[in-house]
């Protein structure tokens, strides 16, 4: 874990941190939290995630047995929850289409803007056209290491408040028959779908509880990074790119639109206990 008072020491470490960041999709929420959102020290309390005051029983009935001692600190070791199965689950996939072995670590070294890095392909195509099948790599790529500053970024914001729930064993499986991403590309972005899917709405059904604007800005901007890149997936797979309905291992969205309005005009959000739930049954080993 990155520690926040080194960060706002180091000038060094302060501009790798925030480059990571911005290439995660969170360059503008990690200036923020540095700045102490908004003329503070800088300190978790000005990032709003030691305020609100104690944990209310509206969060602590909504977010079941997940450990804070205020509302933000619940809503963000639920996010940090999810982000650390996103993670587990991201390097399994990039590992086994790279032909390496699916618990292998991932690379330190950052891959540059448009690389895959020290990762090639070497899984059959499946279903992704030869044509796309580059871009789908990359983005596979590209996604992992976004996932992992995602975690990272939670862990910092935290700092001593962290306290995610995470399976006994510390490793997850796929929503899928087998717990396993499949052999080809097309499988095993197909695998990872569900996992975006849920995350975005998790991150919609979690929003209402946060007492902090920064806070939400940390929460908004994870959630637009997750829905990209389900939509990218989709894209490439030739599903439909929208906020899509009816995915293998995506829990039920718990609000549906207006009669009348096409399906994939609004993201439906996921309430906390739902996600909980369907992660513990369907992910954790």
């Amino acid at each position: 874990m990155v520690d926040i008072e080194v960060l706002k020491r180091n000038a060094l470490d302060r501009r790798a941190f925030l480059a990571r960041m911005t290439t995660a999709g969170i360059g503008a929420a990690a200036i923020a939290l540095l700045e102490g959102c908004g003329g503070g020290d800088g300190s978790s309390a000005n990032t709003g995630v030691n305020g609100g005051g104690p944990t209310s029983n509206t969060v602590r009935s909504a977010f079941p047995n997940v450990p804070g001692n205020t509302d933000n600190q619940v809503v963000l070791n639920y996010a940090l929850s999810l982000e650390i199965m996103e993670t587990y689950l991201y390097t399994v996939a990039l590992n086994v289409a790279s032909g390496r072995d699916p618990l292998a670590p991932l690379d330190s070294t950052l891959p540059t803007a448009n690389s895959t890095g020290s990762y090639q392909q070497a899984v059959p195509n499946g279903v992704v056209s030869p044509i796309l099948a580059p871009q789908a790599f990359l983005y596979l790529v590209q996604f992992t290491y976004a996932e992992t500053a995602h975690r990272d970024f939670l862990r910092t914001l935290l700092g001593s408040a962290a306290s995610p729930i995470v399976p006994p064993s510390g490793r997850y499986k796929f929503s899928t028959p087998n717990g396993t991403p499949g052999a080809d590309l097309g499988s095993i972005l197909s695998a990872i779908i569900p996992i975006e899917e849920t995350g975005a709405r998790a991150y919609l059904g979690a929003a209402p509880f946060l007492t902090d604007n920064n806070t939400v800005q940390v929460a908004g901007t994870i959630f637009s990074t997750e829905c990209r890149h389900a939509a990218s997936f989709e894209y490439t797979l030739g599903l439909d790119p929208g906020p899509t309905r009816g995915l293998p291992g995506v829990p039920q969205p718990e609000q549906e639109v207006a009669a009348g309005v096409p399906v994939n005009a609004f993201e439906k959000f996921l309430a906390p206990a739902v996600v909980l739930a369907a992660v513990s049954a369907n992910n954790f080993v």
